[in-house]
């Protein structure tokens, strides 16, 4: 049981590799349940001489339970309750572990 709700899906598309004997591996694609926190931030770059500018930043962290299968070349969909779908490869991924060593969560950063 997950030590936070998990009533989120995203959607995890694997590319085809190749293995031991040079067979391609098709296509992968396979749903996991997350948590999804979402958000944004305004960055203002101010610079001398030169008018300043302002760009959003938009996060996405996802929360999976215990050690999930994700690696940095999968490409990981998520829709959100307003039908806006966010699609990305992770930039960050980190295995949260309890005091006993066994991982409890998975966080990706897309």
């Amino acid at each position: 049981m997950p030590i936070v709700p998990m009533k989120q899906e995203i959607t995890v598309e694997r590319g085809s590799t190749i293995n031991r004997e040079g067979k391609a591996i098709p296509d992968i694609t396979f749903s996991l349940k997350c948590r999804v926190d979402e958000g944004s931030f305004l960055v203002q770059h101010k610079t001398t001489g030169t008018i300043g500018s302002e760009t959003v930043v938009a996060t996405l962290k996802i929360l999976l339970d215990k050690l999930a299968d994700i690696d940095y070349s999968d490409v990981i969909t998520y829709q959100n309750e307003l039908n806006a779908t966010i699609k990305g490869k992770p930039k960050k991924i980190n295995v949260k572990r309890s005091l006993s060593g066994k991982p409890v969560l998975t966080e990706v950063l897309l």
